[in-house]
């Protein structure tokens, strides 16, 4: 699972009321959602399930990780198998593919969009190692030429017009963890994936190493090594897609993790996003082209930078757009982190002002044309507590999970925002330590392991935030919501409702939500303090959102104003 750093969304700062952008007001921002454990590893009666219920919360598109140790053939030997062709996807085992094969089929049936993230664990046939650490195998230093050919099969089985090749069924085999039962396969090309991301959380170590290598110019000295390597890897995924047909799919690169080590270095030290992303660039501190053997060893070239760079490495400068992964998971998604070259959404605008300015000192031109480069905020979440020690409760989460909602709806970069994990994760088995048992899992979940719904479960399908949520009398309190069930383009009609102390609820007005996503931006008069909710109601389901409250403040009488009725009075 990804490595539990902690992270936060963009920030809602002086103005927040105030109303959105033309751009944020026609948004047209995707619904993603990721749980690996219930899509990859479940059994597909179950992966059915799982996506009826994702479809029934209102989800656009699906997470999927398309790990290359899973499919590829003798994963955990040294050795390649004999006249293997990794580009060919009928050259890989049989059964090899059933889940994602599965998957596929089962969104397309669903309308369910796919990103497809092709990443480690790599087979040790394509990796190096590190004396002493074979835990660090499956992802240390993959071969990039092979990880190419990996993505040219995933790309060709994946194109709209690959059927696959009759195969006997598969020798009866011992159930083992992980194994996804052999499928019959359905006639006719498999159907198609058009949006992809290239490795998960390249900075850091549990998705790649070595973050750090010692520098060959001086002994005791380590330099940045993981964005080279992905650099590698990222040439060959973008080669590869368009080899396939993909080149105009949407194709991210990023997939950054939030926050590095501060002042640590070493092969497991992760790198601040900040700085991987400059190196990843060829850029120093100052976003000047490195230069000389600081450049050599980076795998960047020595001169003509502008223009070699870029023809180079075509995936850099082509790609759609970027991903990020901006978790804060303890703090409010507003709060900005604490040091400099990590992004979390309480900084968003800090990534991209970074990217706009990369693409500025090469003299590229913005996917998109725009001023900045699109942000894909392709995992997200907060970890609750029960069950982990560190996690924020489960009213917290219903509560940062709306805000950040509404921020990333404010913020015209953003494409999408991702929940991760339906379904909380199991702690680390045979570990008593609760915090050393729930750290190495999520529990980011809308539900508990246990099936326990949790309050984020309606604050994710009916979201409400109230950008401020104290006002004076008779002054007006804005209302952010998103009715995610309703069917995209057809502009549900949701009742603002409100609720005295003490009292029953009552309509206030009917407003209707955009047509693209279903948003709800909207403003109400407070008279006196009480809660407000969101109501949506189609056919026989209606869906009350979360009661947020709000205080309303009696005007503060002037020195003038007390006068006047003093002279009135007499």
């Amino acid at each position: 699972m990804p490595s539990r750093l902690a992270t936060m969304l963009v920030c809602c700062l002086a103005g927040c009321a105030a109303l959105p952008s033309a751009a944020a007001a026609d948004k047209e921002q995707e619904s993603t959602f990721q749980d690996d454990n219930l899509l990859v590893y479940a059994e597909p009666d179950a992966v059915a399930r799982t996506m009826d219920k994702l479809k029934e919360l209102g989800v656009d598109r699906l997470r999927v990780s398309v790990f290359w140790a899973v499919v590829a053939p003798d994963a955990e030997k040294e050795k390649k198998p004999a006249n293997f062709d990794g580009a060919d996807p009928a050259a890989y085992s049989n059964g090899s593919w059933d889940r994602y094969d599965t998957i596929v089929r089962l969104a397309r049936q669903r309308g369910l969009g796919l990103n497809f993230d092709i990443t480690s664990p790599a087979p040790a046939w394509a990796t190096g190692s590190l004396k002493d650490r074979p835990d660090l195998d499956k992802n240390f230093d993959p071969d990039a030429k092979e990880f190419g050919a990996f993505v040219r099969a995933v790309g060709t089985r994946y194109s709209g017009s690959y059927v696959p090749p009759a195969q006997p069924p598969a020798a009866p085999q011992r159930p083992r963890p992980g194994l996804f039962p052999r499928q019959a396969g359905e006639p006719g090309p498999l159907p198609r994936v058009d949006y992809w991301t290239v490795w998960n959380e390249p900075n850091q170590p549990g998705w790649l190493t070595p973050q750090w290598a010692d520098d060959p110019r001086a002994g005791k000295e380590l330099v940045e090594t993981a964005p080279r390597i992905y650099r590698s890897l990222l040439d060959e995924m973008y080669a590869g897609l368009v080899a396939t047909g993909h080149e105009r799919d949407t194709i991210l690169i990023g997939e950054t993790a939030p926050k590095g080590q501060e002042r640590e270095k070493g092969p497991t030290r992760a790198i601040k996003p900040g700085r991987f992303i400059r190196q990843l660039y060829c850029l120093d501190d100052n976003l000047q082209f490195l230069q000389g053997t600081s450049a050599e060893i980076r795998g960047c070239p020595v001169g003509d930078q502008a223009a070699r760079f870029a023809a180079d490495h075509p995936g850099l400068f082509k790609a759609t757009g970027y991903a990020h992964h901006p978790y804060e998971l303890t703090f409010a998604p507003n709060r900005p982190p604490k040091f400099a070259d990590n992004y979390t959404t309480g900084n968003l605008g800090a990534l991209s002002s970074l990217l706009r300015r990369i693409y500025q000192r090469y003299g590229q031109r913005v996917p998109g044309g725009g001023r900045d480069v699109p942000l894909y905020l392709t995992e997200f979440g907060y970890q609750t507590d029960p069950p982990d020690p560190t996690g924020v409760s489960f009213a917290k989460q219903a509560a940062y999970l709306n805000q950040a909602e509404w921020i990333t709806y404010r913020n015209p970069r953003v494409r999408t925002l991702t929940q991760f994990l339906l379904v909380d994760d199991k702690p680390t088995s045979g570990v008593t330590n609760p915090i050393e048992a729930f750290g190495g899992t999520f529990q980011s979940g809308l539900t508990t392991e246990q099936g326990r719904v949790k309050p984020s479960m309606l604050a994710y399908t009916l979201p409400i935030f109230l950008p401020s949520r104290s006002t004076t009398k008779g002054r007006k309190l804005r209302l952010f919501g998103l009715v995610r069930p309703a069917s995209n383009g057809t502009a549900p009609r949701v009742q603002v409702q409100m609720r005295s102390t003490g009292g029953k609820f009552k309509k206030l007005k009917t407003v209707k939500g955009s047509k693209a996503r279903g948003y709800v931006n909207t403003t109400f008069v407070a008279r006196r303090s009480g809660v407000v909710r969101l109501v949506w109601s189609a056919g026989r389901r209606t869906i009350a959102s979360r009661p947020v409250s709000f205080r309303v403040k009696s005007p503060k009488r002037t020195g003038s104003s007390k006068r006047a009725r003093s002279v009135k009075r007499r």
